[in-house]
């Protein structure tokens, strides 16, 4: 199975860049003797460019994900005298909201920039993105309100730190980082004070808070080549513990928390769930999704009342 990172390096495009393209399904999951049970799976994306990195909005029944777009910007050639420009065609990506209930689909960024990895804020009224701008990428804030467009009030929230890859919010004021680099951290960052501190180092993209408990979690390799293997570990805000929950399923590499709290993560098109309770049982399938994602999954994630499950499947 070929690994799909995500941002690996700073993401600036070209006229000629394409990215891989990823389709969204979304269906039914619910538990049934401590087993997720997956259902009805549909398309909620259904062409070749770059659908991805869905996560649920508190109400369950709409998201946010990132998608690749195309737009016109103004390109001047070599030779060309000041003010004579032409036109690129270039592709970009945006923050896209959609409901379930309505089929409503809003673009809430709609900027010539590309917007990665939506999240929405602790207060709820906003949502972060990493903006990739400039040769940087940077944490920037959106107001979040899908009748209206933004892009104007955007605001930068870390000046110093760069390049960040993926993150996940601590609490209002601290938020836990992926910064690329050799190797990549994770950093523990304060927003007022624009400091950061160091947790980890060669660590996975996915950063999450796990549902029922005060921890957060990431993954970070151990060995190299075909041998790697990535271990989920726990992050306590307050202690600073850290502690190795498990390791992923070898060929894994993104994992979720079900709304339950079960981890789950794919291999191919196999879904398996990781109970933190009764972890003798250790990774157990509990969906084959091949018949609508053939060339496997991708990211996962599931809505904080454990009934919707959303797939990333690669084309």
């Amino acid at each position: 199975m070929k690994l799909m990172t995500g941002l690996l390096s700073v993401m600036i495009f070209s006229a000629s860049a394409k990215m891989p393209g990823f389709d969204i399904y979304v269906g039914d999951v619910e538990l049934h003797d401590n087993r997720l049970k997956v259902s009805h799976l549909k398309a909620l994306t259904k062409r070749s460019e770059y659908d991805n990195q869905p996560l649920f909005m508190p109400d369950g029944d709409s998201l946010l994900y990132t998608a690749a777009l195309t737009s016109k910007k103004d390109g001047q050639k070599d030779g060309q005298k000041d003010g004579q420009k032409r036109v690129q065609m270039a592709e970009q990506t945006d923050s896209i909201f959609v409901s379930l209930k309505t089929g409503q689909v809003s673009n809430l960024t709609n900027s010539i920039e590309s917007e990665y990895s939506p999240t929405l804020m602790p207060a709820g009224k906003s949502f972060s993105v990493i903006r990739a701008a400039d040769n940087k990428q940077k944490l920037w804030r959106y107001p979040l309100n899908p009748e209206k467009q933004f892009s104007e009030l955007a605001s930068e929230l870390l000046t110093n730190i760069n390049p960040v890859g993926y993150h996940a919010w601590v609490d209002s004021n601290r938020v836990m980082l992926f910064v690329l680099g050799e190797p990549n951290t994770l950093q523990l960052v304060d927003i007022q004070t624009q400091t950061s501190q160091v947790l980890d180092e060669n660590i996975g993209p996915s950063l999450f808070a796990i549902p029922l408990s005060s921890l957060m979690s990431y993954t970070a390799s151990i060995g190299k080549g075909e041998d790697i293997q990535w271990q989920l570990k726990s992050y306590h805000p307050e202690t600073g513990q850290i502690e190795r929950l498990t390791t992923l399923p070898s060929g894994a590499y993104y994992y979720a928390w079900a709304g339950n709290g079960y981890a789950i993560a794919a291999v191919d098109s196999i879904l398996m769930q990781w109970d933190k309770t009764n972890t003798d049982k250790g990774w157990q399938t509990f969906a084959d999704v091949s018949d609508v994602c053939p060339k496997g999954v991708t990211r996962l994630a599931t809505n904080s009342n454990n009934s919707k499950i959303a797939l990333v499947c690669s084309l």
